[in-house]
Order: structure tokens, then sequence, then C-alpha cells
């Protein structure tokens, strides 16, 4: 079956402008609406249609015979040109999501398929193996948005007609979902008095009183402390050992920082072996690394007697510990979230700013948390 319509040529006249000539309407199945090609020539415009049959013929061969594998190459080579750009751009690391969902996931489970071919129940197949396979419900969801990337780019080229990946049609991702858990405030103080080493009594009392992310921690260097005022200033992540800006403006942020804190880093910073990175790895040449402070998180919460919640626990217990006991715009601020909502333009005023930065504020909500 054909994939495009050409009609045929026709005489056309437009009194108006005193035109008389021919013409013939054409339509891809990635086009709305019909198009038409005009000519004085009735010669130049058969010349005109016979080349465009036959470029379609061959677009219709492409379409027929395109491997979805082939067509996610080309879906995304244009993601990556998407990078970075100002407008209707994304970030390197949801290019680098979608590459390693396709490569280690999409792109086995569907090799040597035809693009037309995967229909919805193929989905289904692919959501149904990612759970026999004991892949998180988090992860599978990922992995489909990264298959509906590639379909919408394969209904936008006309390759097929409609996105087999809609969640409209396809299964529901339910599975078993772990929440991600907060350290309770008893959590936060047998971890502290639990024994380790310094680096690790900084890392935790650090990350519980900043709320600082676990990317946005890697990105720490001894540069952003101002031990003067007791400030820290948020201004870069690192996605694997790579250095990267923070997703918005209201990620870059400035956080008084509580005297304990201050001690702590001042007597880490003479017995680092690292004067670049505030935490770094065990070599001292790049900051940590997320998988090897879970596991030394873990033993610490083990030895404590606490539920592992891991280092996004400390994010969350300090969102927490704030609700109540500063205005909800200042403990927005301190997160690094908008002042309205996740999307609102609304920037805070210079006051808010001084309050959510404030040395004295931080260590007053670490005294009525600790006493």
């Amino acid at each position: 079956m054909a994939n495009y319509f050409i009609g045929d040529i026709k005489n056309f006249e437009i009194k108006s402008q005193n035109f008389k000539g021919f013409r013939f309407r054409y339509k891809t199945p990635t086009m709305n609406f019909y198009k038409f090609k005009v000519s004085k020539n009735k010669k130049d415009l058969l010349a005109i249609r016979k080349n465009m049959m036959a470029d379609f013929d061959n677009n219709v061969t492409k379409i027929e015979f395109a491997l979805f594998h082939d067509v996610a190459k080309l879906a995304l080579e244009k993601r990556l040109n998407a990078v970075g750009r100002k407008v209707n751009g994304i970030r390197q690391r949801s290019y680098d999501n979608d590459e390693r969902h396709l490569r280690l996931h999409i792109k086995p489970f569907y090799q040597g398929m035809s693009i037309k071919d995967i229909s919805t129940g193929k989905i289904n197949d692919f959501i149904d193996e990612g759970a026999n396979k004991d892949l998180s419900a988090k992860t599978i969801r990922h992995c489909v948005q990264s298959l509906s990337m590639v379909m919408k780019f394969a209904v936008d080229q006309g390759y097929i007609a409609r996105n087999p990946c809609s969640s409209d049609d396809r299964k529901e991702i339910k599975g078993s979902v772990i929440e991600r858990g907060g350290y309770s405030h008893n959590d936060i103080v047998k971890l502290i008095k639990t024994s380790k080493t310094l680096y690790l009594d900084t890392f935790i009392i650090f990350s519980a009183f900043t709320g600082i992310s676990a990317n946005e921690l890697q990105g720490l260097q001894w540069s952003d402390i101002n031990f003067t005022k007791s400030e820290v200033t948020i201004k870069r992540n690192v996605y694997r050992y790579d250095s990267q800006k923070l997703k918005n403006d209201f990620r870059e942020r400035d956080l008084g920082l509580p005297s304990k804190v201050m001690t702590l880093l001042k007597k880490w910073k003479l017995n680092s072996n690292c004067d670049f990175w505030i935490f770094p790895n065990s070599n001292g040449r790049k900051p940590f690394e997320q998988n090897a402070m879970r596991k030394l998180i873990s033993t610490v919460c083990k030895h404590a007697g606490v539920p592992d919640y891991g280092i996004g626990g400390f994010r969350k217990y300090y969102n927490t510990s704030m609700i109540g006991e500063v205005p909800d715009h200042i403990r927005k601020a301190r997160m690094g979230h908008s002042k309205n909502s996740k999307t609102a333009e609304v920037h805070y005023t210079v006051i808010d700013l001084e309050q959510a930065r404030s040395p004295i504020q931080a260590e007053k909500l670490m005294q009525r948390l600790l006493g």
C-alpha cells in the first residue's frame, strides 16, 4: 500500500492575479493537509511530479523495511542535537539516559525487528520481560519513556502512522515501587552518635543540615565554602564524574551553615587528602562515587540500628525538619525549589534569600532539632 498520494496534473487559474497554469496536489504520512506544486509549464510540472514519485517510492521502501535499531539511531542523533539548546533543548543527562536505556534494555529486545511490526502488544511484552528480569518499576518506566521517544520520532518521520507506546493504549506499569524514605530525627541522632570516620561524620552532618542532593554533594569544592561567612555556595553537580551546571536557576543557591557543621568542615579540611573536592573518592583525585558512598552509609546505618535510606534520605530529612519550623518559601529556597511550584518563574526577594542563607537561622534550626 502506498504511503503517499500524488494527484493528476490539472489546469489552474487565479483570475485576480491573471495567472493560468497547471498544478497537482500531494500528501505524505507526516503531513496533516495537502500541498500543491504549481507551474505555468506543464512539461516542467510533469518532470517535477515524476521525480517526486520516484523519491516517494524510495521512501516507501525505506519505511516498509526500516529496522527499529536504525530508527533508534536516527532518533538519538536528533536528540543529541537538542543537548544544551536554548529553545526546546534538553540536558546532557537526558540524552545519556536515553542512550543507556536503548543500549542496555530496548535494542536487545527489539533486535532485528522492523519498526512497523512493533505493536502495543510488543510494548507490553517488553514491560513484562523487564518485570521478569526483576527490573524496578522506575527503571521500566524510564525505559518505556525512551522507547516512546523513538516511536514519536518514527511517527514524525513517516515510518509509522501512530505511536504504539502511548500511555492510553499500553499496559500500566504498576509493580512494587519502593518509596524513597527519609531519616527521622531519632535516626539522625543515632547516626551522629555512632562511631565512624571523620570523613563520614562530616558527610552525614553536612548532608542532614543542608539538604543538598547527592549529585550536588559530589560537585562541592573547597572554594565553595566561605569560612568567614559560614556559607556554602551550590553551583554545580556531578554526573558520572563530569561537572555540570545545575538544572535551573533556583538550584544555584547560598546556604548558611550551623557552627557544628563549620567546625567539622574545618577539621576535615586539615585531615583530607584532597584540597579540591570536599568529599573526594578514596584516592582523593575525583569526587566520591555514589555507589561506594551508599555502601559506607549502609554500614553506618547498620551499626546505628536505623533504616538505610541512602544519601537521599538526608535531603528528605532536612526538608521535612523545616516544615513548621521556618516559613514554607524559606524551606523551598533552601531546597532549591521555585517559590510557588516546580515551573513557576517567581523569584525570591532579597529578604527571602537572606533568611534562607542565614547561618543564624540554620543554627537555630539545628539547635531546636538536636538541643
